[in-house]
């Protein structure tokens, strides 16, 4: 219990960050490409931070209807997948962030009830992503009415890369629950 409250006040606080960046961004100085980089990074980092942590504190995937999270065209999903290159990008992930053995059996353990909880943080992975990719663009957007095209377009590649490709993984990953459900019910 103790844990959720501290995770929901992290929410809270890069929340509050956030709101605190965006409303200051006229005040900053834009001038050169790594500090452009730097305020990009940390709006991505502040936004979908808000909602992966609230992600590990509560269920939010079950925001979205479960519908959403059926892969139904799953071949054109395949060729997204190939054309963004997004193996490249699961790759870094499993020689960096998911490199533990350990860590990677907290999603998925090898077992048939491994099955439902690798779906489970699929869901909750692709949610905490999905609503920051959505709120990022918006903020893009708000960029460019403000005059900030340099700002708009890094934060819109970072975005690319920290919620976009995430997205497309864990649907991908979901297009192989989807059939190892089919021949265990089968």
């Amino acid at each position: 219990m103790i844990k959720k409250i501290i995770l929901i006040l992290v929410s809270l606080f890069l929340f509050w960050q956030s709101f605190k960046l965006l409303s200051l961004i006229n005040q900053i100085e834009l001038n050169t490409w790594w500090f452009i980089g730097l305020i990009a990074f940390l709006i991505n980092l502040f936004i979908t931070g808000v909602f992966a942590f609230l992600g590990f504190a509560l269920p939010t995937q079950k925001l979205i209807t479960p519908s959403y999270y059926k892969v139904t065209n799953s071949k054109k999903l395949k060729r997204v997948y190939t054309f963004l290159k997004v193996d490249y990008f699961r790759n870094f992930l499993l020689a960096t962030f998911w490199r533990n053995k350990n860590q990677r059996k907290k999603y998925f353990d090898g077992t048939l009830e491994g099955i439902s909880t690798l779906d489970i943080q699929s869901r909750k992975s692709e949610f905490g992503h999905l609503i920051p990719f959505i709120i990022i663009i918006v903020v893009c957007i708000y960029f460019v009415i403000l005059g900030l095209i340099k700002l708009a377009i890094i934060t819109l590649l970072i975005n690319i890369l920290g919620n976009l490709y995430p997205i497309i993984l864990q649907r991908h990953h979901r297009i192989r629950i989807q059939i190892l459900r089919k021949r265990i019910h089968a």
